[in-house]
């Protein structure tokens, strides 16, 4: 679920960004892979519940998790949507709340399960991911895969999820996210070369900082591909 050392955990604000992801908000605005069909849509949070769209071997459930130093979140418990969502729709998913300013790591952050049974979703026949989002806040986007997450029975130090940071701004932005531009962070857990596409269990969204508020939202999340490849 949640990763147990953020990488600025110790820096107020989570400002500093690791090299390969400078830029990254940018690209991830401006990339326009489009979704690849009606059974690539993940959740568009129309029915109102704590389900994502059954379909395709998926229909997994939202959830949001903090860490132990006093961070408080909501909602909690049983998650259901919030109104409006993007462009007058019905809901999204949202997440609220206060950093705790006690300990060492804060963290916050909402997910979502692909499948359930919790497990392994085959996600090889897509390029990335694509969602919705506003804040304003900066939050890293992860994907524990089976041999990050304990689900994938493989890691004994687990949690360090392939992912990446973006600053979300006030009004809703798309952003698009091949797989090839998540990364693990660097000096901690059990290291692997590539996100494991065959084997993706969850979707997370993580916020960091302490002493900080923040609001974030999330809607219309799709599985995307590269036309390039379908050539």
């Amino acid at each position: 679920m949640a990763s147990a050392i953020p990488i600025c955990a110790f820096v107020s604000g989570c400002i500093a960004s690791p090299p390969w992801e400078t830029g990254a908000t940018p690209k991830a605005k401006a990339l326009d892979y489009p979704v690849c069909s009606d059974t690539a849509v993940i959740e568009d949070a129309e029915d109102g519940d704590n389900r994502t769209i059954v379909q395709d071997g998926r229909g997994g459930y939202w959830f949001t998790f903090t860490d132990s130093n006093g961070s408080r979140i909501e909602p909690q418990g049983s998650f259901t949507m919030s109104s409006p969502g993007r462009a007058g729709s019905k809901g999204a998913a949202r997440m609220h709340g206060k950093m705790g300013t006690i300990g060492e790591y804060f963290y916050a952050g909402m997910g979502v399960s692909i499948a359930d049974p919790r497990g392994p979703y085959d996600a090889s026949d897509f390029s990335g991911v694509s969602f919705w989002a506003k804040g304003p806040g900066r939050i890293r986007f992860e994907m524990p895969d089976g041999n990050t997450a304990p689900e994938g029975g493989v890691c004994k130090d687990c949690y360090n999820d392939f992912g990446i940071y973006l600053s979300l701004e006030a009004d809703w932005q798309r952003y698009t996210i091949p797989f090839e531009w998540l990364a693990q962070r660097s000096g901690w857990g059990e290291p692997h070369p590539e996100l494991d596409q065959k084997r993706v269990i969850a979707m997370e969204w993580e916020f960091n900082g302490a002493g900080r508020d923040f609001d974030i939202w999330i809607d219309d999340i799709a599985f995307v591909c590269n036309p390039e490849d379908y050539e």
